[in-house]
């Protein structure tokens, strides 16, 4: 009888530790993608630009930034039907191509159903690269 009481509380101690290996309370998360950094990056800066004032200031900023005309980006969001943080990301993996490529390139793949990570493949691009450059883009935080 010790044996099988033995075996017993074996199992049960094994099958609690597999149900706490399963378990997302007990899981690590993982660290966050450089993709979803810069895909953070881009809300910020789409919720900053959704007002008149906020749109200004973000034009006014990535103008600045990327070294393009006000105008340019304003037809480029109007043309390309992205949001001011899409247009910067398409420029920051544009800058950090090694074959020459532009934003509108960058923006074609993209239309094309190409993912963001064989974007940056087809370019030779690190996102984590792309990812740094683009906390730039993003204003100061409001004190609210």
């Amino acid at each position: 009888m010790t044996g099988r009481l033995l075996r017993s509380l074996l199992l049960v101690a094994l099958g609690y530790a597999v149900l706490a290996a399963a378990s997302p309370a007990t899981t690590k998360t993982a660290p966050e993608t450089a993709l979803y950094r810069i895909q953070r990056t881009v809300a910020r800066i789409d919720a900053e630009a959704k007002t008149p004032e906020g749109e200004t200031r973000v034009v006014t900023r990535l103008s600045t930034q990327l070294g393009v005309s006000q105008d340019s980006l304003q037809a480029q969001h109007d043309a390309w039907g992205l949001g001011y943080g899409e247009i910067a990301m398409a420029y920051g993996f544009a800058r950090a191509s090694r074959n020459g490529r532009t934003p509108a390139d960058v923006v074609a793949m993209r239309s094309a159903g190409t993912g963001w990570l064989d974007i940056a493949k087809a370019l030779g691009v690190k996102v984590d690269a792309v990812a740094n450059r683009m906390k730039r883009h993003v204003g100061p935080k409001s004190a609210h």
